[in-house]
């Protein structure tokens, strides 16, 4: 990897010299002095095009600059020079080449990929041979390629030219429809759903609620919606505890959402408990989650004879002393 700190430093000694100021290299190179400067302190590198003029104004090779001038036979990368020079110029097929051949190495075009335009860097991987773009390759290229790039390749994957659970670290560089299409095929089966987990902080709110729709008409088992829930809007949410309550969803995965269910929500699924709908003791798992006066509502509502020393046991822990004695009294009645 480039260590631009070290760069840096060869740079300001090569400026200090030919006894220049910064503002007198940034006048020749048509680049501010603030740049210059930045080149100096490590924190960024001439770009491609002012390279080739950085050298030559010293007196020197672009691999001179990039190796911060070390020796030849003391670098790691030898043609890194050769990379910059000929992407320069527009000559990105001839890059693709050298790749190709082996007379240039993958791993030196990755080093030279964070100061290459995406443009330019597209136009050399799309002349890449397949045995050279690997998935480690692409992975490492995914931040400095454009969203069309990382598609086409997203696309090579689904054709089984990739390992599915790579594709979680590509995510943040490639379309919102490219991840739709990679969704739908988690719901066909086709996908690892632990695939999807992965995708999930990029996954849009419309294919999101599109997996809300499946889960609600049974196509996906609710269980797997629960690890997309930090992701899921409160309407999203809402909706499932709302099918649970009507007893069209499995209320284990109630459970898993509970942390996400608004205040609004929680307060019905006390009323329903109050008016019977609901068992009491579905509700303790969201106890955690309601506020003293809700809990209270609940207790309260909850008829002598559903009372039991088990939600007695599990509910204790969230009230407070008066309303426990209550609840113990009340059991000790329905005892008698």
């Amino acid at each position: 990897m480039l260590d631009l700190r070290k760069i840096g430093a060869y740079i300001s000694k090569l400026r200090k010299d030919q006894d220049l100021t910064q503002l007198e290299v940034a006048d020749q190179l048509n680049v501010s002095h603030q740049a210059v400067s930045k080149w100096e302190r490590g924190d960024s590198l001439p770009d491609i095009g002012t390279l080739p003029q950085f050298a030559r104004l010293f007196d020197k090779t672009v691999d001179d600059i990039l190796n911060a001038g070390e020796s030849a036979e003391n670098r790691e990368h030898q043609h890194l020079g050769t990379i910059v020079e000929e992407i320069a110029e527009n000559r990105t097929e001839q890059v693709a080449e050298m790749v190709n051949t082996g007379e240039v190495e993958v791993e030196e075009l990755l080093e030279v990929a964070p100061i290459v335009k995406a443009s330019a860097l597209q136009k050399v991987t799309e002349r890449l041979d397949s045995s050279v773009l690997k998935l480690d390759v692409i992975m490492r290229l995914a931040p400095f390629l454009v969203t069309d790039t990382l598609d086409e390749l997203v696309r090579q994957a689904e054709d089984g030219e990739i390992v599915w659970d790579a594709i979680t670290g590509l995510a943040p560089f490639v379309s919102s429809d490219t991840l739709s299409r990679l969704i739908e095929q988690a719901e066909e089966g086709s996908l690892n759903w632990n695939t999807v987990n992965g995708l999930a902080p990029f996954i849009s709110r419309e294919t999101l609620s599109r997996l809300v729709d499946r889960v609600v008409d049974g196509t996906i088992d609710a269980n797997r919606i629960v690890s997309l829930a930090p992701f899921l809007d409160r309407e999203q949410v809402d909706r499932l505890v709302q099918q649970a309550e009507e007893g069209s969803l499995n209320w284990n995965a109630v459970n898993g959402l509970a942390p996400f269910i608004s205040r609004e929500t929680l307060s019905r699924s006390v009323d329903r408990v109050v008016d019977g709908t609901i068992d009491a003791n579905r509700i303790v798992s969201l106890a955690p989650f309601l506020d003293r006066e809700s809990l209270e509502k609940m207790i309260g509502g909850v008829e002598a004879e559903h009372l039991s020393p088990d939600l007695l046991a599990s509910l204790a822990p969230f009230v407070d002393q008066g309303t426990l004695g209550r609840m113990v009294t009340s059991l000790l009645k329905k005892v008698k």
